[in-house]
């Protein structure tokens, strides 16, 4: 069973960016079922360590995965730019990504799936 400060040091081993069993999260926190309440102890557990994570709504089955990310990196800023959509959050997008080579619209557009499922 991880506890709390194993998954942030998992997160942050990855390069602030790791997907995640809910089972995992569910045994950190010490509980049997994911209910409302439980997966609401979790966020803000997670908030409280200045980590994310995606869905924004975590998973009721422990079957399934949540990614979960440091909050004020590259990547968490990343993630949150994209789930939050709006005129000033498009505008960094479009800086950030403007003809480099790379393409990020792409990335992006595979991001929003992965968040989608």
């Amino acid at each position: 069973m991880p506890s709390w400060s194993e998954i942030k040091e998992k997160v942050e081993a990855n390069d602030n960016v790791l997907t995640v069993p809910m089972t995992d999260l569910k045994d950190a926190v010490g509980k049997d079922k994911l209910g409302v309440h439980v997966r609401s102890e979790i966020s803000k557990t997670l908030a409280g360590m200045g980590l994310g994570h995606i869905p924004q709504e975590l998973p009721k089955n422990q079957n399934e995965y949540a990614r979960l990310y440091k909050r004020g990196t590259a990547a968490g800023e990343l993630i949150e730019t994209v789930l939050s959509p709006g005129e000033s959050n498009d505008r960094k997008l479009r800086e950030q990504f403007a003809d480099n080579g790379v393409n990020y619209a792409e990335i992006i557009e595979q991001i929003r799936d992965l968040v989608a499922e």
